[in-house]
């Protein structure tokens, strides 16, 4: 027994008489003790709540009630009444048994009482209420390694285990935190159950690297020997180990061994792990009875966790042949179902199965002994000499043999197929049987010499095509050289025409009647159109022959700089909604599609005054432009007319067109991949879409 062990709480209303039991105490008393005074029973019930004395010398006769009315309050207030001595004046036979009744260890005559009398019986109690309390935890810890016991009998689930066990050691004990903690091959480890008093840090699942621990090993525990620290700063352990405890405010800690029994008698016991106790609000006094609790839990455990282990194992090996099970039988499915041509033989050739399709190309029943076949009649003569003396040999020193051979069909047939042989062997490298897998070639075969054939009409044709490649491009060139003349020598008498008729005109000024000069006009206008339509021609023969310059194009720039070019009357307005692009592209198709859009918009409106918007969508990888007028419009039965060539919708006569423009556009915007279209009624105005790449095709 240690100091301050024991507090007697007296309940006394006389100062004398509480003196006297102080003095006999101090005479007599076989151990450290603390003494708390009150004098009424009230006093005294307030005390007990907080100090929870070891022992009570009460008065039978109190202020505010009797020493059994005391008691009986006190049994209201906690659960388990502290051991009480009961002291009367003057001894009371039926008094004295009341008391005895009600849970009192002793009933003293103050008369009669002197120092040895108090402290016999002090003493007698302390001893008695502690035995039964050290056979009361006795029996605990019996009940708790036999109900742990009885768990690894009844269950093999190591996790409940693990967890029941800190859970119960935890109360039983009366510590902070109870872990189990597994090591892990390097010494390092996982805490892998916990019980723990609410407030403190929790530590369940962390890996823990002492390495301390890891440098002086674990020889301690792996002799089985538990270590008791009653306080770890006075221990004498490295600062780094008590680092690692202060991480989770222990105080004071217990650690037995958690060692599995070796299957075989002349290895050592494995150290699985640790059962560990913590006290964190304080140090720790163990006692030896506590330390022996947590021996013979580790050794239950230990049970526990190599049965649970070869469970596991078992389990493993169980779900592994299992799937090794389905495996072999998903593969013998697979090699049932394949088209190929399967077999397996003895190492002398002789046939041990064939799958199904090797068994009807060569007319076995289902049912057949193979013992009496062998490698040689499933082949024509010229494949067996190749296999026995090339493909086994090979496939026995490499592992496996792939060429082409043949399969001697029932039907005398032989056919063609691409054969691996691999050779089977042991661990030792001895062979064990061979197989074979052949695929039938006759279709890859056929198709060769069917490939043969093509590769020569397609040699033959691409001679062809290069002729007529050389002839076209021969043809191209002449016909730009007979447009490029052609254009030259009309443009030469059309400019001679139209000089001679200004010529005219001029010398015959006032001499000629109007008919005649109205007559001149209309030539001129003639000739005029003509040459329009020769350099459109021209134009529109030249689209696509020949790049242009890649350019950094700002489209609204662009807009402005042909409005500015184009003259346009000044009531016109161009209105661009948004920001257009600026793009990476050939900068004068672009101009050029723009141009003709807005000509035609101005040169087609029936008014000198007009609104043209311009405005753009993004798409994915084009820009789609709208140019939209509010002019007359167009009926949409014409719409697919208007874009092809010399079409116009009104006279030439009353608007002077080519009608070339747009057939020029939209060769210029299909050119570039896009498409252009119009939306367009009567009456309602036009708008022309089209789309532009954001990026040139070369």
């Amino acid at each position: 027994m240690t100091a301050s062990e024991y507090t007697i709480l007296i309940v006394d209303d006389s100062a004398e008489d509480r003196e006297v039991y102080r003095r006999y105490l101090n005479q007599e008393f076989f151990a450290a003790y603390k003494i708390v005074e009150t004098e009424s029973g009230r006093e005294a019930l307030e005390q007990i709540a907080t100090i929870k004395p070891d022992i009570i010398i009460l008065d039978y006769l109190l202020p505010d009630c009797d020493g059994l009315e005391f008691i009986e309050d006190l049994k209201t207030q906690i659960d388990a009444i502290p051991p009480i001595i009961m002291l009367t004046g003057q001894g009371n036979e039926i008094v004295a048994v009341e008391a005895m009744k009600s849970g009192t260890k002793d009933y003293l005559v103050k008369g009669q009482l002197t120092s040895k009398v108090l402290t016999n019986s002090v003493k007698n109690i302390l001893q008695e209420d502690r035995l039964q309390s050290l056979l009361h935890k006795s029996f605990q810890q019996q009940q708790l390694i036999a109900e742990t016991a009885l768990r690894i009998r009844k269950s093999l689930d190591l996790s409940e285990i693990l967890n029941t066990a800190v859970r119960e050691v935890r109360l039983l004990l009366n510590c902070d935190r109870v872990i189990i903690y597994r090591f892990t091959p390097d010494m390092s480890g996982d805490i892998v159950a916990e019980a723990l008093n609410p407030g403190w840090t929790k530590s369940l699942g962390l890996n823990i690297v002492d390495t301390c621990f890891q440098d002086k090993g674990a020889s301690r525990y792996k002799k089985g020997k538990s270590l008791t620290i009653d306080n770890i700063y006075e221990y004498g352990l490295s600062s780094c180990h008590i680092k690692l405890l202060e991480q989770f405010e222990v105080k004071a800690h217990v650690v037995s061994p958690l060692l599995l029994e070796s299957s075989s008698a002349s290895e050592e016991s494995n150290l699985w792990g640790l059962l560990i106790a913590h006290q964190c609000d304080d140090v720790r006094n163990w006692e030896t009875e506590d330390v022996e609790l947590l021996n013979k839990l580790s050794v239950q455990l230990a049970i526990a966790i190599q049965q649970g282990e070869l469970l596991n194992n078992l389990k493993r090996e169980l779900r592994t042949r299992k799937k090794l099970e389905t495996e072999l039988a998903r593969r013998v499915q697979v090699l049932e179902a394949s088209e190929d041509y399967i077999g397996i033989a003895d190492v002398n050739g002789n046939a041990i199965w064939n799958n199904p399709q090797m068994k009807r190309v060569m007319g076995i029943n289902e049912d057949a002994n193979l013992a009496n076949l062998s490698i040689a009649d499933y082949h024509p003569a010229w494949a067996f000499d190749i296999i026995q003396n090339q493909g086994i040999p090979t496939a026995i020193l490499q592992g496996t043999w792939l060429d082409e051979t043949a399969l001697l069909a029932k039907d005398g047939r032989e056919i063609p197929v691409s054969q691996l042989i691999i050779a089977h062997k042991s661990e030792g490298g001895k062979v064990e049987y061979i197989s074979t897998v052949m695929r039938n070639l006759t279709l890859q075969k056929e198709s060769e010499n069917s490939l043969k054939e093509k590769a020569l009409e397609l040699e033959w044709s691409n001679k062809k095509l290069l002729k007529t490649t050389a002839l076209l491009k021969k043809r191209n060139q002449e016909l730009d050289r007979f447009t490029y003349v052609t254009s030259h020598d009309l443009k030469a008498p059309l400019r001679a025409i139209a000089n001679l008729a200004t010529w005219l005109g001029e010398d015959l000024e006032g001499q000629i009647p109007e008919e005649n000069q109205q007559h001149l006009t209309l030539m001129q206008a003639r000739v005029k159109r003509m040459e329009d339509l020769i350099q459109g021609l021209l134009d529109y023969s030249r689209i696509g022959k020949k790049r242009t310059p890649i350019k950094t194009v700002n489209v609204n720039q662009m807009i402005d700089d042909i409005t500015n070019f184009l003259s346009l009357p000044p009531d016109f307005e161009i209105v661009v909604s948004g920001n257009l692009p600026i793009l990476e592209t050939e900068k004068i198709l672009l101009q050029q599609v723009f141009s003709n859009l807005i000509d035609n918009a101005v040169k087609y409106h029936p008014q000198q005054q007009g609104k043209i918007s311009i405005s753009v969508e993004e798409q994915d990888h084009f820009y789609q432009f709208a140019v939209k007028d509010d002019g007359l419009g167009i009926d949409p039965q014409y719409h697919d007319r208007i874009f092809t060539i010399f079409q116009t919708l009104q006279a030439r006569d009353t608007i002077e067109s080519t009608g070339i423009g747009l057939s020029i556009v939209k060769k210029i915007v299909e050119g570039q991949g896009g498409k252009i279209w119009i939306e367009s009624q009567l009456g309602q105005g036009a708008t022309f879409y089209f789309t532009w790449r954001k990026q040139p095709l070369f």
